[in-house]
């Protein structure tokens, strides 16, 4: 199983290319590899990320958006990523750059929901939601959707709502995983960022 961190966004509320942004004395994107090793669920972990930024990360395996899909968000990435590997797997973990703080814990604890609801429910999507809300960015996605996305992309509406009405997908709340209630808080300014690094040394 693989897993993709997407890592192309603009930042442009940052400030900064936030995949460089760093927390406990790491880069998002390599923090974000290390708890992802650290669950032992993935055989590959990959970068996907525009033209611009892909010489910038120390990090092996890099995919760059393809060039009829740049900039066209999430979705771009994990097709560019899916369709470079949709020979190797069926499910891939989808989680975004910004959101550093995930756990481990919370990876395994999704996987085994996707396990327990993949087959009776046929699931497309497992991911997590908060207050009723779906969060894309931490979610497995089976290789069968590749079609729908590329659909997607090709259309007018490039949101995730456009993809998840034609899928079937499920959640799991986020108050189900035990510990820091910013795990799956994502940064999107500065600001954000300060009142995480004060919410950690609380």
């Amino acid at each position: 199983m693989k897993a993709i961190i997407l890592a192309g966004g603009q930042s442009r509320r940052f400030g900064s290319d936030k995949a460089f942004a760093t927390i406990e004395n790491e880069a998002f994107y390599q923090k974000l590899i290390h708890t992802l090793e650290s669950t032992n669920l993935f055989n590959e972990i990959i970068i996907s990320t525009n033209a611009q930024l892909a010489s910038q990360f120390n990090y092996h395996n890099v995919v760059i958006d393809q060039v009829e899909h740049q900039n066209k968000g999430p979705l771009s990435g994990i097709y560019s990523a899916m369709q470079q590997n949709e020979q190797d797997e069926d499910v891939y973990f989808v989680i975004s750059v910004d959101t550093p703080m995930v756990t481990d814990k919370a990876i395994s604890a999704l996987y085994q929901f996707m396990v327990q609801n993949l087959i009776e429910e046929q699931l497309d999507v497992a991911g997590f939601q908060s207050d009723g809300y779906p969060i894309p960015t931490i979610a497995f996605y089976h290789q069968r959707v590749m079609s729908v996305i590329e659909a997607v992309l090709y259309s007018q509406d490039l949101s995730m709502k456009h993809l998840y009405d034609q899928v079937s997908a499920d959640w799991l709340d986020v108050n189900t995983i035990q510990g820091p209630s910013y795990w799956y808080k994502n940064i999107n300014t500065q600001e954000d960022l300060e009142r995480l690094k004060s919410e950690i040394t609380e």
